[in-house]
This record gives structure tokens, sequence and C-alpha cells, in this order.
């Protein structure tokens, strides 16, 4: 079985009889298990198998367990052997990162001030006697949902970008202020967009076109660039199912079909061609992916295979952006620095993307390769307009921070980072809001056929 949650506490008094420690975990694990949240209840027979069984047993639920849980009615308890043995241990590992998302939970009575040893100090304590065993089980059930969902947003260890070097982009579409700021980004990267769009619509000179939009979020971008293509087919897809469900009530046409799918998952050929068989597609006149390919752990790949469902005359539309192309004036180093500690942290996308795509197009089957670009600058600008400009090109790379921290809560370098991004991003947006402050960004755009 693994084991989500530990329960800690001193079994038996000095008479070897049941303290009531003992009593609070057995209630504790009794209201954990019918959460279905696996606990380990620590099994004293172990012993008559010996000591080394029984600590081998102990460390074994430790490394699995995101939850500990401290039990003591007493400040001699903690003292315990085990007890102590089982705290630090844990608390150990969640200060060196070996232990992910974790958290330390003491549950006490009649332990304050300096009873409380150290690696209990800063966690949120609930009190034997005013807070029964189903409020402590409650937030147990809540800490290891949360954590579920951050595990999930960030990559595995060792699965690194090919590009980068480091772990895989962490991005997900669905985090804190994305849906608002997708938006944004959809708008201002219209203008990008179009020229490519309305160039290879030209070339190919017919109305019943078969489009691929791959990497779709909430449809904003869907819905604008190919809503109004009365006689095209769109099949747009993403992996996110919360983004997808908010682009089908929301950014639904009666040419556009929303689907889910993964562009690095392996089964990836087999549920493009289901998906295709489903609307009738036999192959693509335009693949369209926006400010996608650079998440991705290897671009190359995902381009040579989106190759093989392009029509022998159809063209692939590739936008991306690079952070190489920022111009600025008055800034007072603040953007150097935001996106310095943006790419100093693991789980980034490629933030170099832009200058990369020409070749990446080449180098994947493609021919005939054109770039185009499209420069967004601040003049002209109305002052809300400009700080549109910095929620979608800075506010949001503190999220990257943030999953590092989250990853692991205890790192103080980590958390000085971030706090230094927050204080960096607060400052810059305020230049945001000065007329004597001007930024540019290229948007970059490659389009091509397949050879």
């Amino acid at each position: 079985m693994n084991y989500d949650v530990f329960i800690s506490f001193k079994n038996s008094d000095e008479n070897g009889r049941p303290t009531q420690d003992s009593v609070i975990a057995g209630e504790l694990f009794k209201e954990l298990d019918e959460k279905n949240i696996h606990a380990f209840y620590s099994n004293t027979r172990l012993f008559e198998f010996g000591e080394a069984a029984y600590k081998e047993a102990i460390e074994s639920a430790l490394d699995q367990a995101r939850v500990l849980i401290v039990i003591a009615t007493d400040a001699e308890y903690l003292k315990s052997r085990w007890v102590a043995y089982e705290r630090e241990s844990f608390h150990d590992d969640i200060l060196s990162g070996r232990k992910k998302n974790a958290v330390i939970v003491p549950y006490m009575q009649n332990v304050v001030g300096t009873d409380v040893p150290r690696s209990l100090r800063g966690y949120e304590t609930f009190q034997i006697g005013a807070t029964d065993v189903a409020t402590v089980v409650a937030f147990v059930e809540n800490y290891l949902a949360k954590s579920a969902a951050k595990n999930a947003a960030i990559p595995s260890s060792g699965e690194k970008s090919l590009v980068t070097g480091k772990t895989v982009s962490s991005y997900d579409p669905a985090a804190n202020k994305e849906f608002k700021r997708l938006k944004i980004q959809a708008k201002n990267t219209r203008a990008a967009d179009m020229p490519a769009i309305e160039y290879v619509i030209n070339k190919l000179n017919k109305t019943d076109l078969r489009i691929l939009d791959a990497g779709c979020a909430y449809g904003y971008v869907t819905h604008d660039r190919f809503s109004k293509l009365d006689s095209a087919k769109v099949l747009a897809v993403d992996v996110s199912d919360k983004c997808l469900e908010y682009a089908r009530e929301h950014n639904h046409d009666d040419n556009i079909f929303y689907e889910k799918i993964n562009l690095e998952d392996e089964n990836f050929d087999d549920e493009l061609e289901a998906l295709m068989d489903k609307h009738g597609i036999q192959k693509f006149d335009v693949i369209f992916s926006s400010l996608v390919i650079h998440h991705l752990k290897n671009p190359n790949k995902f381009l040579r295979r989106a190759r093989r469902y392009l029509s022998s005359d159809g063209y692939i539309i590739i936008r991306g952006s690079d952070d190489g192309s920022i111009l600025c004036c008055n800034d007072d180093g603040l953007i150097g620095k935001v996106v310095g500690m943006h790419l100093s942290v693991d789980g980034i996308s490629d933030r170099l993307n832009g200058r990369k795509i020409y070749s990446q197009l080449i180098s994947s089957g493609y021919k005939n390769v054109k770039m185009m670009s499209y420069i967004k600058d601040l003049s002209g600008l109305n002052l809300d307009e400009r700080y549109d400009v910095f929620l979608e090109r800075f506010a949001y790379r503190r999220n990257y921070l943030k999953n590092a921290l989250d990853a692991d809560p205890y790192n103080m370098e980590k958390r000085n980072e971030l706090d230094a991004m927050d204080y960096a991003l607060d400052k810059l947006e305020n230049k945001f809001g000065d007329d004597n402050f001007w930024y540019c960004e290229t948007d970059f755009v490659g389009i091509a056929q397949k050879k």
C-alpha cells in the first residue's frame, strides 16, 4: 500500500499503558480511512520481528507520505525516540527538497512556547480539545487535493526540454490569471497572425479549408481567426479539459470542433487520426499553432508528426516570441531583472523560440519557409492598453517561480527569488503607466509547406 499520511504518536506511557495520544491516533486513522486517505498507523506488533523491521516499515511509510500528523498531549511525548525520529526525518526531507509538496500537521495539547520543537514551529497547529478530529482530517484532505493539482502542473523530475536543457515547461493555461491574460494576448497578437493567415488563404485559393489549431486553450484565437471562414472546418485541440470546456461554451461556432489531445503523447498519431475520421477530415490545408511549440519538450518531433497530416499543397503557420527581441527605454533595469529571474528557474518554456522557428521548420521536413514579424510597442497606446501589454508579457512570469516554491516550500532561496520577482513586477507595472517609459517586442511567424 502507498501512504498519503503518516500518523506520529507515542503509543504507550512509562507504565506500558496506551496513551491518550494513541486513542486520538486511532480516531484519526478511522476518519482518514473513511475518506479513502491511506494513512500509516504504526503497528507495534512489528517489534516482534525486531527493531530493524519496525524501522524499515517506518522509513518506507515516511518516504511515501506527503502529510505527517504529529499528535502530542504532553511535551515529553515529543521527545520520545520514535516520535522525534519520525518528525525530524520528515522535516529534514522537506528542507532538503527530497520531499515535494509536503507538510507537517501538529495536533497538540499542553505544548506551548519553547516546548514546541523548532521543526514544528511555523506550521498551522490544531489544538486537541478545541479542534475535533474531523476538522483535522478535512484540512488534510484539502491539502492533499491541492498538492495533487500542483504535482499535475509540474513536470516530473528528469523530464528535460531538448531545447532549454531545463525541466520541461510547467505552463498551465488554467493557472492563476491566465484566463484573463490569454484573452488579452489573443487581441494583442491578432495583427501578427492575420497577415500570415491571409497570405496562406490567398495562396491556397479554395473555400472548403480544413484547419488544425494545435493548442487552442480557451479558443479565443481560434474563434477570432477562423470563425468567419464559413466553408472551412476547424479542428481545435488542447490538453486542458478546463480550457476546452470554456471554449465549447463561449467560443463555439458551427465550423469549429474542440477536442482533447496531448501534442507530445506517444499515441498522438492514433488520437489525431481518430479525431480526423470523426469529423470527416482526410488532410489539413492549414496547420496553425500560436505560442505553443516553445512549451514542448521536443518541438521538432511535433512538427514532423504534424507534417504527415498536411495536404500536399498545404501550409503550416507557427507563431512564437523571443525575449531577445525586447527593446525599452527608462525601465531602470527592471525588465532585465524580471526576464533574468524568469529564465533562471526550471519549468520554463523556450523564451528564445522566435529566432529558432525558421531552422525548426527546415529541419523538420518543410520547404518554402517564409518568416513574418510584427513589432508591438507602447507608442500611441492609452493607459489601459499599456497595462494590458504588461499583463500579457510580464505578469505571468511569476507563476514559474511560484511553481518552483510550491514544489519546495521551505527553500529560502526560492522564496527570496519569488519575493524579488514580486517587487520587480510591482515597480515595472508602475513603469508601464509612465508616459516616459517605452517598450517594444517582436512576434515571429513562420509559414512553410511540406517537402
